[in-house]
């Protein structure tokens, strides 16, 4: 998602390429290990980190990509990450190429479909599993429509926020703040909030 020149046409499909550094970020804060589901991979960018920073092999990693291209672009990578091209929201039972089901979801995903991927990352994620959403900041606002993700009882776990705000077009910085937003399934504390700049994260 982005929020860049705002006033411009968006990227068709809400697609935005997550930078290495963001990925990084999380892959340093986060303690996280496959199988991982990628839902909405684009053409393969946190794949690519998720493999080469040695977070999982490419057996235990899987991509989903709504758009034909973007999913032939991801699948013909050379980490050897396995992508398949359908619709995550669409009861999609994409954890069946995953054994056993997903520890962790991670993605960046459509700005507009937000809530419903944090939702259905957390019917697939395994209990005690986590799931990872690059979310601007602002999503923790208050809505009555997301409060069930939001709100007590949601399992939001862990919020870090990026001091940094990234560059989602290789060109100026996004206009809005962005942080990881991690839930867990079965938590029901509170969530802790943490602030990282690249490499180093405070909480």
């Amino acid at each position: 998602m982005s929020a860049t020149n705002r006033s411009a046409v968006r990227h068709a499909g809400d697609f935005y390429r997550t930078p290495a550094w963001v990925v990084s970020a999380l892959l340093e804060s986060e303690p996280l290990h496959g199988p991982i589901l990628e839902p909405a991979c684009g053409d393969g960018a946190i794949l690519k980190q998720l493999i080469e920073q040695g977070t999982c092999g490419a057996d235990d990693v899987l991509g989903v990509e709504i758009d034909p291209g973007r999913a032939r672009a991801a699948a013909s990578n050379r980490w050897g990450a396995r992508v398949v091209c359908g619709n995550f929201l669409e009861g999609l039972d994409c954890w069946q190429h995953l054994e056993p089901r997903p520890c962790a979801v991670i993605t960046n995903p459509p700005y507009r479909q937000a809530a419903e991927f944090v939702r259905r990352s957390l019917e697939v994620v395994q209990p005690g599993g986590r799931v990872c959403m690059l979310l601007r900041l602002n999503f923790l606002g208050s809505s009555r429509k997301r409060l069930d993700v939001v709100g007590p009882g949601s399992g939001l776990a862990r919020v870090i926020v990026l001091a940094k705000r990234p560059s989602f077009t290789g060109g100026g910085t996004d206009a809005c703040e962005y942080a990881w937003m991690i839930w867990i399934r079965g938590h029901a504390g509170e969530a802790r909030i943490s602030v990282c700049t690249e490499g180093t994260t405070a909480t």
